[in-house]
């Protein structure tokens, strides 16, 4: 299962100036270049233009220069061939598949939509993040699979892939999860959404530590007793970026992935993790979170 955002006419305030219309538009087009992808697609709803349509000459006395202006904005959008009723009754529904795709709605911020629940509304990045990590949440799937995706979703993060390495070429273990790793791909989508957005005190380390764990079901903590068991590299990678490798990026910190998904803190403790670092070799004022590996304990 995938999503599919879908633009209605509701998605767009046309009681502004056209002007104001059109920087909304771009503010979309911005998103929509960002994230789409093989897991996030957009859509408009089959009547879209022919309700738009009045309302765009409302908004502007020249109507013919607004509505081209307007269509330029969404033009390599698809249009599907279901109306935005029918589309608002999915979005509603505890299982808003359509074709193989959970659907939400884009609703800007400015944009009141109260016949939408919440969790179906895409007002920005991180809102449109987070319906994609319900997605994954609420579908599990195959390892490989699962670890394409993620890194379609969290495009905010580093995520380790060194294929001429010659040990650590991907952050890819989750197949090797103790307990199945089907039962952790809530948690770690979870972790993966607050780390995507969340802004990182440059170097502090310690106070990031503290503020994750303090949102996060689990614990997060440098490297623990075992540190002096290990090799002085045993936790950095070698991270290749934009075609640049960096060499012995730390990542010692860990989120700890105890217990199965909604398990509520009880049944059989696990030792598996995500490994992360905080990357700040191309801009030191802001890093990025760097994931060096999600499996079994290192």
């Amino acid at each position: 299962m995938k999503v599919n955002i879908f633009l209605i006419p509701d998605s767009f305030n046309f009681g502004k100036d056209i002007e104001e219309i059109l920087s909304d538009v771009n503010i979309f087009n911005i998103l929509k270049d960002k994230m789409a992808s093989d897991f996030v697609t957009f859509s408009l709803c089959s009547d879209f233009y022919n309700k738009i349509a009045p309302e765009l000459y409302t908004a502007s006395m020249d109507s013919g220069w607004a509505m081209s202006k307007f269509y330029d904005g969404i033009n390599n959008v698809n249009t599907e061939e279901i109306d935005s009723v029918d589309t608002l009754v999915l979005a509603n529904n505890d299982n808003p598949e359509y074709f193989e795709r959970w659907i939400g709605i884009y609703t800007p911020i400015d944009i009141n939509l109260s016949q939408l629940k919440e969790e179906a509304k895409v007002k920005c990045e991180n809102s449109l993040v987070k319906f994609c990590t319900n997605t994954l949440a609420k579908n599990k799937r195959e390892h490989s699979e699962y670890s394409f995706d993620i890194q379609q979703i969290y495009k905010n993060l580093i995520f380790l892939e060194n294929p001429q390495h010659d040990k650590y070429k991907t952050f890819d273990s989750i197949r090797k999860m103790d307990g199945g790793y089907r039962n952790f791909q809530g948690a770690i989508s979870k972790f993966l959404c607050f780390a995507n957005s969340y802004n990182i005190i440059p170097h502090n380390s310690q106070t990031n530590i503290d503020n994750m764990c303090a949102f996060l079901d689990f614990p997060v903590t440098p490297e623990g007793k075992g540190k002096n068991k290990r090799k002085i590299k045993a936790l950095k990678r070698d991270f290749l970026i934009d075609g640049v490798v960096y060499e012995n990026v730390n990542c010692e910190y860990h989120y700890k992935l105890e217990r199965y998904d909604d398990s509520n803190g009880k049944g059989t403790y696990y030792f598996n993790r995500i490994y992360f670092g905080f990357f700040n070799r191309i801009d030191p004022e802001n890093p990025k979170i760097s994931i060096a590996h999600i499996g079994e304990h290192l």
